[in-house]
């Protein structure tokens, strides 16, 4: 492989090892619909399929969520430092654990109800991870 990148033509047996790219052998096209296709949505199931939306759902919502909770803290921060608004930031810390605890009461609440009504928990679990990833 060195005398290949060196630009020194390597004898044919020495290019076909195994993990080696040769360029002789064209590489087989890529099928941009190749992952989800009929056939695909047919063997995963119910449960992947709403698992899969729910991931997607919750990046998307995420995301968004995080803009526009950014631009309202700089709103507040610039009219704070302007001398328009004064901020209590440690009624805010109150408020804000209280929001967490809620939060994970009925995000646990949540994740029963699914545990619960789905059939395949695994197979949601894989939908939600991939629907977060892509």
């Amino acid at each position: 492989m060195s005398r290949l990148l060196l630009g020194v033509a390597a004898p044919a047996a020495a290019q076909t090892g195994v993990g080696e790219f040769n360029p002789a052998v064209p590489a087989a096209p890529i099928d941009p619909n190749g992952l989800f296709n009929e056939a695909f949505f047919l063997k995963v199931g119910f449960s992947f399929m709403v698992g899969l939306a729910v991931g997607y759902a919750l990046k998307v919502a995420f995301k968004v969520a995080l803009v526009i909770f950014g631009l309202i803290l700089l709103g507040i921060f610039a009219l704070q430092y302007a001398g328009i608004a004064q901020v209590d930031w440690s009624g805010m810390e109150v408020r804000y654990d209280t929001w967490a605890t809620w939060l994970s009461v009925n995000g646990g609440a949540f994740l029963d109800f699914v545990g619960n009504n789905l059939s395949s928990t695994a197979s949601f679990i894989a939908g939600l991870a991939l629907g977060l990833k892509i």
